[in-house]
């Protein structure tokens, strides 16, 4: 399968933010996400409709991002009516430096309404 677009990107807009993590077992929110950016993997083989995600929060709670008892919900907005939720393979390396985020290897899957 050819893809068209290599990168994506979005930003906050009209006070709407670009993205959202949340636990949503404890209904609770981890950060906001200001912009972000995807850039596409590959076209075939493994890499193949994955993603790598560079994003800036604009507020993350780092003790709920490391706690590692409850799996976080990440969505991030396309379009203002379409959300993606994002999905990364296991193993992959996700790396939060102050409010910059790095995640590789991740999967868009629509979120319908």
């Amino acid at each position: 399968m050819a893809y068209i677009f290599k990168r994506l990107t979005g930003r906050r807009y009209n006070n709407r933010p670009a993205g959202i993590v949340d636990i949503p077992f404890l209904g609770a929110k981890v950060g906001e996400l200001d912009n972000w950016t995807l850039t596409r993997r590959g076209d075939i083989g493994p890499d193949a409709g994955l993603y790598d995600l560079r994003a800036l929060f604009s507020f993350v709670s780092e003790a709920l991002w490391h706690d590692g008892e409850y799996p976080k919900r990440i969505t991030i907005n396309l379009t203002p009516t379409k959300q993606y939720r994002l999905e990364q393979l296991p193993d992959q390396r996700t790396v939060l430096q102050g409010k910059s985020l790095l995640m590789e290897s991740v999967r868009l899957v629509s979120i319908e309404k």
